[in-house]
Order: C-alpha cells, then structure tokens, then sequence
C-alpha cells in the first residue's frame, strides 16, 4: 500500500516546492521502499512505494507518459492479464501496473476507471485538458482524500500529510459526528470540514478550479444468472473465489491471514492453500494470526482455530487477550487523525503489525465482507419477500411452511417477520424496530438527532442502485454496509499494511448480486453456496458450524474493567459541549450503568472514541506553519524537472 499526493494550481501559479516536499514528507512513513516527486510549474506529485509485488519493484512514479500526463498509482491490478491484451500494442516493454493503468487512460479517457480490477486510488493529470482526476476502488481499499479552495487543490494517501500544511484551517464537521453516532459517515466526509474524501467508485473530476463526481461503477439490477443445477453455481463460485484469493497472493514475500475459526476467514486461509499448490503466485508462504481469549471461554475460537491448523499441518500466531488487552488505549494521548470505532483492538492491532514487520510480510488477508455478501444471517427473507412482491401466494404458502418448521416458529409470526415486513418501503419497515433505535440514541442530544435527522440514519443505507425486489435490495445494501465500513480507513491507522479482502473482489461481488436468493440460503443453512462449494476445502466441522463466535463476552469484561476511565472521561466530555450528547442522560448512564449486553457498551465506546479525537483535535494547532527542519533535496527535484520536461513539447 503506497502513498501518493500533489498540488495543482489552477489558476496557473507555480507550486511551492516547499509545500509540495512537506506533503511528501507527511506520506514518508507509509512509504519506506522510496519515492519520488514530480514538480512542473503549476501542477507538482508525490509518490512513496510500498512494495508488495515484483512488478511494483520495476515502477518509477509518478509516471509520466509521452504526451505528459502524469499518474500516481497506488494499488494492486488483479485484471492485468486482460488488460495486456487490450493494450498490448500500446504497453510495448513496460507491463507495470502504472504503465497499464496510464495507457488505459490514454485509450478510454475519463472512463477508464471502470476497466480496473483491483484495490487501488489514484491521481492523473492530463495538461491537455488541464484536468485532474482522482479516483477508488468500488469498496475504499485504498485511501485518498483532497482540499480545495477553488484555485488550489491538494490530495494525499493520509490525512496526516493535508493536517500538517498551513493553508487548510481545521474545524469539525458536525455532520461526520452525526454519521459516526450512527456507526456509518457519508463516505464523501471527513472529520474535517474542509477535507473530503473520494467516495467509492467515484471519479473527483477538477477542472479550472470546480470540482464534480463521477460514479464509474454500479451494482447492474439488469444482470441476471441462472443456471440448470447448483454445481453450476457453485462451479462458478469457486472460480471466482479462487481467483479473488489468487490475485491478493500477488506478493513478493511471506502473506499473513486473519484466522478467526468462522467460515470467512478459514475459507480465505484453506482456498489459499490450494491456490499455493498451484505455484501459480508470488507469495512464498502463508501464515495466520489469530486473536484468544483466555479468560473470556464465549469468545475463544481455538478449537475451530485448530481444526483449520490442523487441515493445513501447520500452526498459526496466537495473540492472547492477556497480551494484548482491548480497551487500553483510550487514555493515551495522541493525535488521532480519526476517531476510530476499531480502537478497542487497538493493541491487538499493534501487535500484528510488528510482527508482521518483524516477518517481512506486508499482506494481511481479511474476511471483512463474508457475512454480509454470502448471507450469515438465518433469516430467509430473501426468497419470501421476493414471492410477496411478485404476488406469488401459492409458493409463499408452501415456503412459510417449509420455513415455519425449519425456524421452529409459527407460521403468521414468519410470515409478518420475514415476509410482510422485508417487502415494505424503508420508513414503514424501520417502524417494526423502533423501540430499539430509540433506546440507541436517547442519550443524543433532541436538537442534534433533528438536524442530521438520525432516525433515519438508523434505518442503514440506502439501496442506490435501483433494485426492485427485496433479496437484491437487501444484498445491494449488504455490499453498501461493506464498503461503509473498508472506506473510512480504521484498520490502516496502526502503520503500513496492505489489508485486502478477497470477498469484496468485484467480478465475486456482481456474481453474488446476480443469482436467485435460494443460493444464498436454505432452510437450516446459512451461506449455504459457500458451503457447497468449499465443502472439500474446508474442515468438515468448519463447514458444518451452525453460528460462529464473538468478541461480546471478552467486550463486556474490558468494559467492565476500564469503566472508572470511561466515566473520567466522558463526565465532562466534549461531545455534550458540542451539542452531540446530552450530559444528564450520559452521566446518568455512566454512573448507573444498566446494560448486560454489548449494544448500549459498544455505543458508549463509541462516543468515547469521538470524544478521544475531540480532545486530540483540540490540543492540534489549528495550523501549522512551514518547519525549517525540512529537508529538499535540490538535485532531486532538478532531476524530476528535467524529466518531467522532456515529456512537454
């Protein structure tokens, strides 16, 4: 996972050299493998490499090509292959992944984001058209965020390198607060008024100083596939899951993965070991990293853990909560970039990395996306709301029976569940659990909930594709859910690591979206395409678990243990002096607390964590002047102009 960054000057004036070395400067530590700038009067790059594969190796960035547009790339192209193919008159010797993605620009102009397969983020210059374009991937993988004051824009990989430069003042977003509370932001937002972030499958498209998006990508609610027999299906499944897996093995070294013992992460760990067999990759090895938890039984996954080390006859990294305690790092100071809804792992976190580090591994497969994407949940609303809206009532009726014996729950109760209800508009539907969001942000402040109107922010995303029936809203919005979690950026705040997640590979993700529900789930089995098609992949008692375990009792116990801290720090916090929280209702929760579950505890971490950036935003200068202490390298950028001005006419 590299880093990139620039400035471009619309109204033609020359970049500072300085700014443009303090920019990259703010991305040095996410990328240790070099770089390089390129500065040509009004438009100026950065690029740090983290290296990940052979191919990245041989990249000189940012690339400029012959007509002078100028691309930063950070990212993995999983569709090189196909793209070879199509632009192999064009590539001639260089086949990395930037010179592919330039030369898709030259070939398809601003459409060719859409063409790329891959965890990524760029930014491409075209002096032509005097345009810039700044772009991610469908799920936000990759980071890229920008500022503009309509005659300069500036982007960067992080936050922290746009924090530090003078010219952007800093001031919380209410708005971003309102979108935390309510476990998502809009992907488009920032902490930071100023500072925006490119949204998934968007193209940020500035031209003379104004700014515009482009959405390159969608879900097709056309696209349907239907096949004679379930092996067809599940034939098709594996192809794709293979090859998601396959193309994250991509790596130059060793590759780490999170191995929890439910379904998603030792599906990813045992696929890739057939993938491995193959020798069709660059990785040298697979290893796993698991968390325990000694003192917390509900939560500990060992023995299926073992199961999957067991398959694979080899044993992975344990992590014991003991070690590696939730819920320590709250009381540390620090300059947060983000308030962090993961940063109960935190330590847990800190200590993968450097391991991994320590190992050589830059690559950390993830099972973020399973749940959601293959249907975790036994609830079969898929098929019966589907037979509602299509006024299918004979099927239904058979259906509510098969479902009412298979839930062992009587047949109006399914029927009103999991029938009726999934089949009505949003609003109607978010009335049947009402009492739940109440209880939820009751301790939010009247005029605030009002404002940012957060009762139907509870409600989740909407579907914004255009689905009709409720099984493909419902997994349009599953993959929404997914990539309002990736986008924000909460597993990259402990150091560079490149986290990919084999489930959100886009030709899977339009796969899953395209075929009947009754793929997804039968009665008595959940996700039951993955199981049919990993079922000679996976441990038996892997692939037979009914449920799967959680952190909830290990949660409880740390919440148990920090809530002294808890209380010193939220009884006079911020977030009630900012009109977010009422201080009556959190003081009264914070000394009588009554929850003995972990909804109400994992929404009072969560206002713990704003109130944590809060304080760290605080004690952040509201601007930052230019440090003397910084280093230009005058030869360096001598050269870089002199490159770059062999490529201008």
């Amino acid at each position: 996972m590299s880093a990139i960054g620039g400035i471009v000057n619309f109204d033609g004036a020359p970049v500072d050299s300085e700014v443009l070395a303090q920019l990259g400067q703010g991305i040095d530590t996410y990328g240790p493998d070099g770089g390089f700038d390129v500065l040509h009067s009004s438009v100026g790059m950065v690029y740090r490499a983290f290296h990940t594969n052979r191919e990245s190796r041989t990249e000189r960035q940012p690339v400029v090509s012959s007509n002078g547009c100028i691309l930063a790339w950070d990212g993995r192209l999983d569709n090189r292959e196909e793209l070879i193919a199509l632009l192999r008159d064009e590539l001639r010797d260089d086949q990395s992944d930037s010179s592919i993605v330039i030369h898709a620009y030259n070939k398809w102009g601003a459409g060719f984001p859409r063409w790329i397969i891959g965890d990524f983020a760029l930014s491409l210059w075209d002096p032509n058209s005097r345009t810039l374009f700044l772009a991610r991937d469908p799920v936000g993988a990759r980071l890229l965020f920008y500022y503009s004051d309509g005659d300069t824009l500036i982007w960067s990989s992080r936050l922290e390198a746009l924090l530090q430069l003078r010219q952007i003042e800093l001031q919380v977003d209410d708005e971003y607060a309102a979108g935390f509370l309510t476990l998502y932001p809009s992907q488009d937002l920032t902490p930071y008024k100023s500072i925006h972030a490119v949204p998934t499958a968007n193209l940020v498209v500035a031209k003379g100083g104004t700014i515009h998006l482009e959405r390159y990508w969608s879900l097709d609610p056309a696209k349907e596939i239907r096949y004679r027999s379930d092996s067809e299906y599940e034939e098709h499944f594996l192809g794709l899951f293979s090859e998601a897996v396959r193309a994250r093995l991509r790596v130059d070294g060793p590759v780490w993965a999170d191995l929890s013992g439910g379904l998603d992460s030792s599906s990813i760990v045992c696929t890739a070991d057939e993938v491995l067999k193959e020798r069709r990759t660059q990785a040298t090895k697979l290893e796993t990293i698991s968390a325990v938890f000694d003192e917390s039984p509900s939560s500990d996954e060992r023995r299926f853990i073992r199961f999957v080390e067991e398959k694979r006859g080899q044993a992975g990294r344990h992590f014991r909560e003991s070690e590696y305690p939730l819920l320590v790092s709250f009381d540390q100071e620090s300059l947060r970039t983000i308030p962090n809804a993961l940063e109960l792992w935190s330590e847990y976190h800190k200590g993968v990395r450097k391991e991994m580090r320590a190992q050589g591994a830059r690559v950390l497969l993830c099972g973020i996306g399973g749940d959601e994407l293959l249907t975790a949940s036994p609830d079969p609303y898929p098929e019966l709301a589907d037979l509602v809206v299509e006024g299918k009532l004979s099927e239904l009726h058979q259906r509510l029976q098969v479902w009412s014996l298979a839930l062992k729950k009587p047949y109006l109760h399914v029927l009103l569940r999991h029938a009726v209800v999934p089949a009505l508009p949003r609003r109607l539907k978010g009335l049947y659990n009402r009492r739940d969001r109440e209880k939820q942000i009751s301790v939010l402040q009247g005029d605030f909930i009002r404002r940012f109107d957060l009762r139907d922010r509870l409600l989740g995303p909407r579907d914004i594709f255009g689905f009709e029936l409720p099984s493909s809203r419902g997994q349009s919005i599953a993959f929404l859910s997914v990539t309002d979690a990736i986008s924000p950026g909460n597993l990259l705040a402990w150091g560079p690591v490149d986290i990919t997640c084999p489930f959100t590979h886009r030709p899977l993700v339009e796969f899953l979206q395209a075929i009947p529900p009754t793929q997804w789930i039968r009665p008595g089995e959940t996700r039951s395409l993955m199981r049919r098609a990993l079922r000679t992949h996976l441990p038996p008692q892997i692939a037979a678990r009914k449920g799967k375990g959680t952190p909830a009792e290990a949660t409880l116990r740390a919440v148990t243990r920090e809530w002294r801290k808890l209380c010193d720090l939220l009884r006079n916090g911020l977030v009630c002096s900012r009109g977010y929280v009422d201080r009556a209702a959190l003081n009264t929760l914070i000394e009588n607390p009554t929850f003995s579950h972990t909804t109400e505890s994992l929404f009072v971490l969560r206002i713990a964590y704003l109130e944590l950036w809060l304080r760290d935003f605080e004690r952040r200068p509201l601007t930052v002047t230019h440090s003397s202490t910084v280093e230009i390298s005058a030869r360096k950028i001598r050269a870089e102009r002199e490159r770059v001005a062999q490529a201008y006419p």
